[in-house]
């Protein structure tokens, strides 16, 4: 009787403790999505305010598009051989550009072939429009 309720309470601290680092583990996994997308907030913001250096643009605004199919549960790594890091990451499928002076068509394919190449992408995966003209609220009374 003596063995047997120590087999137990071995087995209920063996099953507490693999509760706890599962508990661990997928919270610290959050934190590093959390990190993430600061990361690329703050990489849009970069590129936004470098863009705006350019000649012919005005204010620009960024949007990113991840293909985030690919997520996968946060235990699925540890029962495959295959590296779970690359899979967990999302990759960058294209990306919009809204842009005041995007109406000449130099300026558009410019900045076309530049974010082609800073980011990677092939310029069909990169749509770039004219940003409204917001005229003074004066102006149209």
């Amino acid at each position: 009787m003596q063995k047997t309720k120590k087999k137990s309470q071995m087995l209920l601290v063996g099953l507490m403790m693999i509760v706890f680092g599962i508990l661990y583990i997928t919270s610290t996994e959050s934190l590093g999505g959390e990190n993430r997308k600061k990361e690329e907030q703050r990489l849009q913001s970069t590129l936004e305010e470098t863009l705006e250096q350019m000649e012919g643009l005005g204010k620009v605004t960024v949007y990113f598009h991840y293909d985030e199919r690919e997520v996968e549960s946060s235990l699925a790594g540890y029962f495959s051989i295959s590296d779970t890091q690359a899979k967990n990451e999302s990759k960058l499928k294209g990306l919009l550009v809204v842009a005041e002076g995007a109406e000449d068509q130099a300026v558009r394919n410019e900045l076309s072939q530049l974010l082609a190449n800073v980011l990677q992408l092939p310029e069909h995966r990169i749509v770039i429009v004219e940003m409204k003209k917001r005229g003074n609220h004066l102006e149209s009374k």
